[in-house]
């Protein structure tokens, strides 16, 4: 890890908790434990500006940033981490994988990536949540669908497919809204005439 990346996961780490402090997240209507969070975008900034190891020093400072918050720790903050991390390993997976494709098809093809393995992570640790841990939440999850769809549902099989299938659906579109945001600010700041070799650009 050299100087920039250091500095860059730390500092962008240290934006993230700041605005996780702040009321700028908004809910998934359907479930609305479900958070779209903008104080991600930081961290993804870590990741496309400076590379995996900014990227991954980001998201595990700002861990122990949500941890120390006290907001529903440690389930909520760990589960943020899950999220980011699997996005990243995803993101970066493809990028080895695409080589030296066009920016376009590197953001496309890596966010898609991205976006799959967050959902399949994701869904699988919501499952022991539901489940295993604290089937409570599932109650209160098949209860706010069931308020949302205008019907009743049952907390059974049916009721947890429904609320998988809505965390799979809000964790694509969290990604897709972490990326076009992370995206648009690194272009620019690029645009603003960012020093070249502090920036690595994968995708813009």
């Amino acid at each position: 890890m050299d100087t920039k990346e250091l500095a860059a996961g730390t500092s962008t780490a240290a934006i993230s908790a700041a605005m996780a402090l702040l009321p700028l997240s908004f809910s998934y209507p359907p479930i609305p434990y479900l958070k779209f969070d903008l104080a991600e975008v930081p961290v993804f900034l870590a990741l496309l500006g400076f590379g995996p190891t900014a990227g991954f020093l980001s998201a595990t400072v700002y861990l122990f940033a949500l941890l120390l918050m006290g907001q529903f720790s440690p389930l909520g903050p760990l589960m943020k981490y899950a999220a980011v991390v699997s996005t990243f390993l995803g993101i970066w997976a493809g990028l080895r994988l695409i080589g030296r494709s066009g920016p376009r098809a590197k953001l496309v093809l890596s966010g898609t990536l991205g976006a799959a393995l967050r959902i399949a992570v994701m869904t699988a640790l919501n499952y022991l949540v539901l489940v295993v841990f604290f089937p409570d939440f599932l109650g209160f999850a098949v209860g706010a669908l069931s308020a949302f769809m205008g019907t009743k549902l049952d907390p059974g099989t049916v009721g947890l497919l429904l609320v998988l299938a809505h965390t799979a659906l809000y964790n694509a579109l969290h990604t897709v809204m972490s990326l076009a945001l992370s995206v648009a600010v690194l272009k620019g700041v690029m645009a603003a005439g960012a020093p070249r070799p502090g920036w690595r650009p994968w995708i813009v």
